[in-house]
């Protein structure tokens, strides 16, 4: 696992036992995808808990979503367990640095949201759980045997999601509680309403900024005829009404058809969105704001369907 430039180097010069925390990070998701909860109302599976004097919560989609009414799919490396490891290696920093934080070290609760919304939403009610209960102990007895009292965590701030509809469904409840929330992917357009997301905030820009670059780049290849695919929620419907919205603005593109991916698609829905975009053939080029397991899907529909070099695919971040 590689961290590009400058990150690159400091992980690999200082920090190796970084390292071991990743690859048994990786082990416990593996284990924790295939066990089966031990009590009712357990919905903790895909998690790590990291002791600290302060804790920071942290939503990263170390699963892809899963099909066929499973709520995890695959693990994904590049979106979920890199980003996962950045915040693994900034706490190592941080804690490692008598002079950053002296005498205060920083733990975590880092949760799965496995890419979908509702799922993320169940698992950051783990966050708030510490200021709902009237009762802030747990206790329980094994065996019969003596009372094992935990108080449950409380966070300072959460770090995520990356999803746009993931950290909307999340920031509605942290809120609530006055829980700052920092993203690092999630760009849509709503979420610069400070009003509604008065604790939320972001290192990224919103799609606004991007769906003009697009438009800049269709018109300088002169490309006037275009269609749109955007996945269901917030980022992909955003997304797209900002690149029509801008298209307007500007002049002098068409667009031929807009097309949504549903957010549970079902078995031979890639395919019939590129037999969809095929009933035009001179709307060749097709602007894409969906997810990143939604576009796959869909080059592997337009490659079963031969349509291979036939579209010009101009997709988003």
């Amino acid at each position: 696992m590689t961290l590009r430039g400058g990150f690159e180097r400091a992980w690999i010069g200082s920090h190796r036992s970084v390292c071991c925390w990743v690859l048994l990070l990786a082990c416990y998701f593996l284990i924790a995808s295939a066990a089966k909860p031990k009590m009712p109302g357990h919905t903790h599976l895909n998690s790590i808990r990291i002791d600290g004097d302060i804790s920071l919560g942290g939503l990263f989609p170390v699963h892809a979503r899963g099909n066929d009414g499973k709520a995890c799919g695959e693990l994904k490396k590049e979106k979920g367990i890199h980003r996962l490891e950045a915040m693994l290696f900034a706490l190592d920093r941080i804690n490692n640095d008598n002079e950053l934080l002296p005498n205060i070290t920083l733990g975590a609760r880092i949760l799965d949201t496995c890419s979908r919304d509702t799922h993320a939403l169940e698992q950051s009610l783990t966050f708030v759980q510490a200021l709902i209960e009237k009762d802030s102990t747990d206790v329980k007895c094994l065996s019969g045997g003596p009372p094992i009292i935990t108080k449950p965590e409380r966070v300072v701030g959460v770090i995520g999601a990356s999803a746009s509809s993931v950290s909307i469904m999340v920031a509605n409840i942290l809120r609530l509680f006055k829980i700052p929330q920092v993203s690092y992917a999630s760009t849509a357009p709503e979420l610069s309403d400070n009003t509604r997301y008065d604790f939320f905030s972001r290192v990224v820009p919103p799609d606004t900024y991007q769906a003009q670059a697009m438009v800049d780049i269709v018109k300088a290849m002169r490309w006037n005829y275009v269609s749109t695919v955007a996945s269901e929620g917030n980022y992909g419907e955003s997304g797209v009404d900002a690149f029509i919205q801008k298209s307007r603005e500007d002049g002098g593109l068409c667009i031929s058809q807009s097309v949504k991916i549903p957010r549970e698609p079902r078995t031979g829905e890639f395919d019939k969105i590129i037999r969809r975009l095929s009933e035009n053939p001179n709307a060749r080029v097709v602007i894409i704001f969906a997810n990143e397991d939604d576009i796959r899907r869909l080059l592997q529909a337009s490659k079963k369907a031969n349509q291979t070099g036939h579209f010009i695919w101009v997709g988003s971040d």
